[in-house]
């Protein structure tokens, strides 16, 4: 009886073995493909970031080239693709109609589609006031483009993530000892000195709604993490590189008319020469309260395409090193997870008296995960702070937040801004609880992961 038993728990113990090797074998094998499309302007064209009666005029010339990027994964049974686009924004309700030509035209679903844009204010607008020229036809073209060749390039890979450091950005909430000035809540937007309401005789302004206003705040806190995924061949040859920061592309302010890749353009310029076979692609974090260390017509900096440039390399640098020390390996479990829902999130007041019958915005939300990876992604410029909560949610080793994506809601903050006023509580469309029903709403999506 006893070899009886032995035997049979013998059959048992190998069926266990063999059936988690079958879950964790590299049959369901990841793939993944990257690709860009060159959609640097050759013509003059209207510039977006800044208010246009600042900036009224078109660009001339273009430091540093612009791209349309797309990364591609599949598991054997689905696909998901992360577009970024070198531009400020598209127009909210653009991002669902070009998904949904994706979708079409490559067979990947649209709510696998996350499209989004890195937040370059040195960049044509991708509205209305560019729509006749023939770079708005080769930009909605690129989309398309783009992704078809990411699927082209797909091919097994071994993945890897590390965490690095960098302090190019810098906390934008400056606090003020007093409250009236003559330097306007957004120099870059309207000001006394320079641009359409430029005066010979400036009138003392009292910050909006507290004494909080956009500038340098060193003493600030922001999110130095630098979210950094290696994607190699199956050779061992790198082939991609995923990185994640906080922070505007803001360097460059109103006053300039160069197009520019911004720093996180030349980031990637920097890495993708330093790393040789690799092409990179850069997903923004939560930045609403984060911009670079300087920019251009705030705290007397000047326009300067160089510096900007030079900021870019700093952060590529160490993206170079913790690459470089990043080991890869066949993930144990290749499938694509995800997890779509739009979070109803209350207007502000303002918002709510001039319209009762729509008193909430949806904000659409996906959250993916691949094996200790994982994105979570929004179409707000969100507070560091709030992303720092939504990050340690995650429960994954590697975790990224991808902003302006997917949409364009303009500025989720923390209820506490609220009370200190400043430009982007003046300027959200959310009320102050949102703070805590949009992070809510994220750790329910996220145990859905696992």
């Amino acid at each position: 009886m006893k070899k009886v038993h032995f035997i049979l728990f013998t059959l048992l113990f190998i069926q266990v073995v063999f059936n988690n090797s079958t879950v964790y074998s590299q049959e369901a094998m990841l793939r993944a493909g990257i690709a860009r499309t060159d959609i640097t302007p050759t013509e003059s064209l209207y510039m977006g970031g800044y208010d246009m009666t600042f900036r009224p005029g078109r660009s001339d010339g273009s430091y540093g080239s612009i791209y349309t990027r797309a990364l591609v994964f599949d598991d054997d049974v689905q696909q998901v693709v992360f577009i970024e686009v070198d531009v400020v924004s598209l127009p909210h309700d653009d991002y669902l109609s070009i998904r949904k030509l994706i979708s079409a035209e490559t067979g990947i679903p649209v709510e696998n589609i996350l499209l989004g844009c890195v937040h370059n204010h040195a960049a044509p607008s991708a509205g209305e006031r560019n729509k006749d020229s023939d770079w708005y036809m080769h930009l909605r073209n690129s989309f398309i483009t783009t992704v078809k060749d990411a699927v082209a390039d797909l091919e097994p890979v071994k993945i890897g993530g590390e965490t690095g450091r960098s302090n190019i950005a810098m906390n934008r909430r400056k606090r003020m000892n007093d409250t009236m000035t003559y330097i306007t809540f957004d120099e870059n937007n309207r000001s006394q000195s320079y641009g359409r309401y430029k005066t010979d005789n400036p009138v003392l302004i009292r910050e909006m709604d507290g004494v909080y206003r956009l500038g340098a705040n060193p003493k600030g806190s922001i999110d130095n993490e630098v979210g950094i995924l290696r994607i190699d061949k199956l050779s061992g040859h790198p082939k991609a590189v995923l990185v994640n920061y906080a922070c505007h592309g803001t360097s460059l302010g109103g006053r300039n008319y160069k197009i520019s890749p911004e720093w996180n353009g030349h980031m990637l310029e920097y890495v993708e020469e330093k790393i040789p076979g690799v092409m990179g692609i850069f997903v923004p974090g939560a930045a609403g309260d984060i911009n670079p260390r300087f920019v251009g017509g705030l705290e007397g900096y000047e326009d300067n395409l160089e510096n900007t440039a030079y900021l870019g390399y700093e952060i590529g640098k160490e993206v170079v090193k913790v690459f470089n020390s990043i080991h890869t390996a066949l993930p144990l479990n290749a499938e694509i997870k995800l997890v779509h829902q739009d979070i109803v999130c209350p207007k502000r007041y303002g918002e709510v008296v001039e319209d009762f019958k729509n008193t909430t915005i949806a904000v659409p939300v996906t959250a993916i995960r691949i094996d200790e990876f994982v994105w979570v992604t929004f179409p707000v410029e969100l507070f560091h702070e709030i992303g720092q909560m939504i990050k340690s949610s995650t429960h994954s080793r590697y975790p990224f937040l991808v902003g302006y994506c997917n949409g364009s809601l303009g500025y989720l903050v923390t209820q506490q801004a609220y009370s200190e006023g400043g430009y982007e509580p003046w300027a959200t469309r959310f009320a102050p609880v949102t703070e805590k029903i949009f992070v809510t709403g994220v750790e329910k999506m996220l145990i859905r992961l696992y």
